[in-house]
C-alpha cells in the first residue's frame, strides 16, 4: 500500500502519522488498498477550521471521505471512521449479492435434477 500525505500545515506529527498507518493497516486486512491519499487543510476563517479528506484506491470504485473538526486529530478520526463504515457497507453488499446468487443457482439445480 502506498501512502501519500498532503498537509497545508506543519502540525502533522509523528503521532498522527503512526495513527494513520495503524488504522490503514487494519483496514488493509479487510479490503485491499492500493493507494491512500490523505489531505489536511486549515481554514482559519471557518468555524471548524481543520479539514481532512482521504481517497482510497481499491479494486472497484475508489472510496472517498472528508470531515471537519476543531482539531486536526478529530478531523482525521472522523474521516477514517467514515471510510471504515463505507468498507463495511461494501462488504455487506457483496455478501448479500453472493448469498442471493447462491440461492438462485441452487433452486435452478434442484429443479433440473428432478
Amino acid at each position: 500500500m502506498k501512502l501519500i500525505i498532503h498537509s497545508d500545515t506543519t502540525r502533522s506529527t509523528d503521532a498522527l502519522e503512526s495513527l494513520i498507518k495503524t488504522r490503514l493497516e487494519a483496514l488493509a486486512l479487510r479490503q485491499r488498498i492500493e493507494e491512500a491519499t490523505l489531505r489536511f487543510t486549515v481554514q482559519n476563517e471557518a468555524s471548524p477550521s481543520y479539514q481532512a479528506s482521504i481517497q482510497l484506491r481499491v479494486p472497484g470504485p475508489d472510496l472517498n471521505a472528508q470531515a471537519c473538526d476543531h482539531t486536526l486529530r478529530g478531523a482525521l478520526l472522523k474521516t477514517l471512521d467514515t471510510v471504515e463504515r463505507k468498507i463495511d457497507a461494501l462488504k455487506g453488499r457483496r455478501r448479500a449479492r453472493r448469498r442471493s446468487q447462491l440461492q438462485h443457482s441452487s433452486k435452478g439445480r434442484t429443479a433440473r435434477a428432478w
